[in-house]
């Protein structure tokens, strides 16, 4: 049944970054810089962009390029790109939208290749700038010409001093060259991590804002920063994917090297809708995007200040060997505050073993708590506090170090920083909450030496969740497809549409699953009262009946189904009634007795492609939202994860001492309509709503499927 699945994804058991080794170096680090634009006026974005680069003590040759010859800087100035010099081989453009097209050629001909294209007035101003935008697209695609851009802020190198953004240098505070890499559709967004980072000395390598993304994205700065030994980290800011399959592909191989931070921006519709005004893209459906970031492996954050937090805990620390935190405070009621946090988030605070315990319970006061959490209580002084923790953490009985430690006694000072560093070990994660005082004095000396500290307990004990959550993910076997165990007929789907009617009615969708071995109820259309004996006979009672026809897509709403017809007396007046309303649209179907109503469904997103859906089903499918969706094509393992995750899942496993449904026939099921919706690029969406299932049957009970428009 699932050789398409087979064959698709075991593309990734071992993920390689397929991306072509692209040479971005000349965007980060090139010999020598032409601004074209730049002139002494004031507002003139080139001039601000010179300004940049001199100010980050860029040590390539800054040239500038405008036809009345004015100097910017000091710098050298020509009238025309002919004028140039040959080591030229980066060219920021900073010229009204109109002027870009032509320059593309000159530049070529100059043998310069790598273009930032700073301005805006194309694809996000409307239809004539979206014109605007393709041709450069296709002149440049043409010529072997580089873009970042248009309508972005450019490229931060901290390491090579490059700087091509355009504000003024004395208003922007940059980072320290770190171990960060930041890729970001927005330029404020970029703007305000940067300003964050460096407040909090949390260096940084390289960082870009793409813009409108006609060339450079983010697929292509993914695999550069996995490729380049400089990152430790990467984070990345999104309101939409230009290709979702390729990011799929791309994201599921950079996760597996090095932790992906993403945050998504335009998720409510009010959002996407900004997000459409502000970078040309639509920002697509939130819940597809959450789902390809659990298949990745990305770690999803909200905010600009949970990025930060969870860049700072990245950059500097070593992976989690597992999810035993040994948490330690000089307040108690802050130790059970984070024992709660870290439980709530699938951590383990496990109790020192007795041995440990009763060796420093006969070295230090007896009034302090060291079962995990480790309260100190406000007579802890700084060398007690390090000293537990070094004993404890030499036990080998934990994998992490939650530290949270409150101002205002006399015993644990500002002076427990360089305690701190010389003696915690280096293969053990650590996150430091301090509060008020302590946090300022603590944080920028300790974060030098790798050692992230946390305005707050919480924030601390956050990122440390997401450092154990992606250790894990990178400590686990990539999933692998393999056959169902129960194989449902797939060949009878395999290019069905073109033999029906478009939009075909839920009769002749179940003929097709009877044809595939799958269940569905016994039906009869009903024309006449033979008809209806007949169906009386065949059938057996109890019967539906249905108003069946490809404009009857709410049976319920339409009143056009009655339940619990018991008798042939009863059966026959309602169906009278009922075909005076839908003539020759009348069915008769098997009525199934009680089972647990599911939902199974798929559909193509704009962006990331084929989606498969699954939850609780029934009448209050939108008011349970019990929905879990995976984007295709993908494992089993991935399947039954995400089935795993819904509340349903618990019922059909037997719950509160109720009997194990038929799982086996359910992942096939939901295999064999993820192999249809892959395999027939026709579909819009798949709807089968109800399907029943019992301990040892699957039956489906409605379906739906609408096509693509025009296919």
């Amino acid at each position: 049944m699932s050789e398409l699945l087979v064959k698709e994804t075991h593309e990734h058991p071992h993920p390689e970054i397929r991306d072509e080794q692209l040479d971005l170096r000349p965007f980060f680090a090139p010999r020598s810089v032409a601004v074209i634009g730049a002139s002494p006026k004031q507002g003139n974005l080139g001039k601000y962009i010179v300004q940049s680069l001199l100010h980050q003590k860029y040590g390539g040759t800054v040239t500038t390029v405008h036809p009345t010859g004015s100097a910017v800087s000091d710098c050298p100035v020509v009238k025309d790109i002919k004028g140039l010099p040959k080591t030229v081989d980066l060219a920021i453009v900073a010229v009204s939208s109109s002027k870009v097209l032509p320059l593309l050629k000159p530049l070529a001909a100059k043998g310069i290749h790598h273009l930032i294209i700073i301005s805006g007035g194309f694809s996000e101003t409307g239809e004539a700038g979206e014109i605007l935008q393709h041709q450069i697209q296709e002149e440049a695609q043409h010529l072997g010409i580089r873009i970042i851009g248009p309508n972005g802020m450019g490229v931060f190198s901290a390491l090579d001093r490059f700087n091509s953004f355009f504000l003024k240098p004395e208003e922007l505070t940059l980072p320290h060259p770190g171990s960060v890499a930041f890729i970001s559709q927005s330029g404020a967004f970029l703007m305000h991590m940067l300003s964050d980072l460096g407040e909090r000395g949390v260096g940084v390598h390289r960082a870009v804002n793409f813009g409108n993304r006609i060339d450079i994205g983010e697929c292509e700065l993914l695999a550069e920063f996995a490729r380049d030994p400089q990152v430790r980290v990467i984070g990345l800011y999104l309101e939409s994917v230009q290709d979702g399959p390729r990011f799929m592909e791309t994201a599921r191989a950079v996760a597996r090297r090095k932790p992906v931070v993403v945050f998504k921006g335009g998720k409510a519709e009010r959002g996407r809708q900004a997000a459409l005004a502000h970078s040309a893209s639509l920002a697509g459906s939130y819940s597809v995007f959450k789902a390809a970031c659990e298949q990745t492996g990305m770690i999803e954050v909200n905010g600009l200040e949970q990025m930060v937090d969870a860049l700072q805990l990245f950059s500097g620390q070593p992976k989690a060997r597992g999810d035993r935190v040994l948490v330690v405070s000089n307040g108690g009621g802050m130790g059970v505050l984070l024992t709660d946090l870290c439980e709530q988030a699938g951590l383990r605070i496990p109790e020192p073993s007795p041995k440990y315990q009763s060796i420093l319970k006969g070295q230090y006061p007896s009034y302090y708590s060291f079962r995990n959490p480790i309260d100190l209580t406000g007579s802890g002084t700084n060398e007690q506090c390090v000293s537990i923790v070094e004993y404890l953490l030499k036990t080998g009985e934990h994998d992490a170090l939650l530290l949270v430690l409150m101002p205002g006694t006399e015993g644990i000072t500002a002076d427990i920083g360089p305690l701190l560093k010389s003696r915690l070990p280096e293969n053990l994660p650590v996150a430091v909450g301090a509060y008020g005082s302590l946090f300022d004095s603590l944080g920028s000396g300790l974060q030098e030496s790798g050692i992230p500290v946390f305005p707050t307990g919480e924030r601390a004990a956050h990122g440390l969740e997401l450092l154990v959550q992606q250790s894990r993910w990178m400590r686990e076997s990539p999933a692998t497809a393999t056959e169902p165990q129960i194989p449902f007929d797939t060949s009878p789907a395999l290019h069905w549409l073109r033999s029906v009617d478009r939009n075909p009615h839920e009769m002749q969708i179940k003929n097709l699953l009877s044809r595939c071995n799958i269940s569905v109820p016994q039906h009869i259309h009903v024309n006449s009262e033979e008809d209806i004996h007949w169906a009386a006979e065949c059938i057996g009672f109890p019967l539906t009946l249905k108003a069946v026809g490809p404009d009857i897509q709410h049976k319920t709403e339409m009143k056009g189904i009655r339940l619990d017809l018991n008798d042939e007396k009863n059966l026959l007046r309602e169906w009278e009634a009922f075909y005076a309303d839908w003539p020759g649209k009348v069915w008769a179907e098997q009525q199934m007795p009680p089972g647990l109503d599911l939902m199974v469904g798929a559909h193509r997103d704009p962006q990331f492609g084929p989606v498969l859906l699954f939850g609780t089903g029934g009448s209050y499918v939108e008011l349970y939202q019990d929905i879990v969706r995976r984007v295709l094509p993908a494992t089993d393992e991935e399947i039954l994860r995400a089935v795993r995750g819904t509340k349903v899942w618990n019922i059909v496993q037997g719950f509160r001492g109720k009997p194990q449904l038929d799982s086996q026939k359910l992942l096939a099921f939901l295999k064999w309509a993820a192999h249809w919706m892959i395999s027939e690029s026709d579909i819009l969406s798949l709807d089968f709503n109800p399907v029943r299932l019992y301990e040892k049957e699957l039956v489906v009970l409605d379906a739906k499927i609408t096509q693509v428009p025009n296919s």
